[in-house]
């Protein structure tokens, strides 16, 4: 039994796991800078100042409340997220734009340190615990109205100057961003998506065999560990069949037989008819309430 918990708990555990790492924030990436915002977006006050773009790239929401960012690799916890604002949790492929002003009192998305638009700038997201870096960028000096970042949302491998300022949007607008066209063009007659299909099916059906024959497994032992508790036999014994003896069989034959044979017999009840005669009053009937009419003579 103590066995079953065991494997209870850590099937729980596997789960729990893989749910928090689908909502940890190690995935977020800095998607897209402008440092050098001359005609763009304005902020709160009506303001055009510097902003980075910060982006969720899984299937799974993203809250960055408590992490850090920073423009100095040598102070990692220079501003920290706050806890409690609707703002940081960030959707599946969603985006949160940070203003760099210098000015946190118009909310949580303001940093408190700015960037500069003649030299470069090195920006940076920390973990909660202020050590483990999880996205850094270089980004250069930048022409007005320009942005630097990825070319493809979420691809930290490839970042350059972006052909259009995006900010909270898709930063690629060409044929290769949709993944109908992707499709079109890479695979033709289909063999990779039956594939991809069939892979998901069979991966599918083999978790539910895996987990129902441990569940089967789980159900038999505790039935077994019931029966032993029932029949007082200690824990590592066996619990006999019961046997059922050829008198028992023979009982049970015999009303078998005698419940089919009497399924037709007749009642001693005797059912008698009488027929009810119908009395009418003449206080009832309207024959009695006509005139007759004089009789000729």
């Amino acid at each position: 039994m103590h066995n079953i918990k065991k494997g209870l708990l850590f099937i729980i555990a596997i789960f729990i796991g893989v749910a928090g790492y689908a909502q940890r924030a190690s995935s977020l990436v800095i998607n897209e800078v402008q440092t050098n915002n001359v005609n763009g977006i304005l902020n709160k006050n009506g303001e055009r100042v510097a902003w980075f773009e910060v982006y969720n790239p899984t299937a799974a929401p993203v809250n960055i409340s408590g992490c850090y960012l920073t423009n100095d690799s040598l102070n990692l916890k220079k501003y920290r997220i706050i806890k409690g604002d609707h703002l940081t949790k960030i959707e599946p492929h969603q985006r949160l734009l940070f203003y760099c002003n210098s000015d946190t009192r118009n909310g949580v998305d303001y940093t408190n340190f700015s960037l500069s638009d003649s030299t470069s700038n090195y920006i940076a997201i920390v973990s909660a615990n202020g050590l483990d870096i999880i996205d850094e960028v270089n980004v250069p000096v930048l022409k007005g109205d320009t942005s630097w970042g990825s070319i493809y949302d979420g691809d930290k491998e490839n970042r350059a100057t972006l052909a259009a300022v995006s900010p909270n949007a898709i930063n690629h607008l060409g044929p290769e961003s949709s993944a109908e066209q992707n499709f079109k063009e890479n695979d033709q007659y289909g063999v990779g998506m039956a594939l991809t299909a069939m892979s998901v099916v069979f991966t599918a059906l083999l978790c539910l065999f895996i987990s129902f024959k441990i569940i089967g497994k789980i159900a038999i032992t505790i039935g077994a560990a019931r029966a032993r508790r029932a029949a007082g036999v200690p824990k590592g014994g066996k619990v006999d069949p019961l046997e059922t003896s050829g008198e028992v069989y023979a009982a049970i034959a015999l009303a078998l037989s005698l419940h089919e044979d009497n399924d037709h017999d007749y009642e001693e009840t005797i059912l008698t008819m009488k027929k009810v005669e119908k009395r009418y009053s003449p206080w009832s009937s309207k024959v009695y309430n006509l005139r007759e009419n004089p009789k000729k003579n």
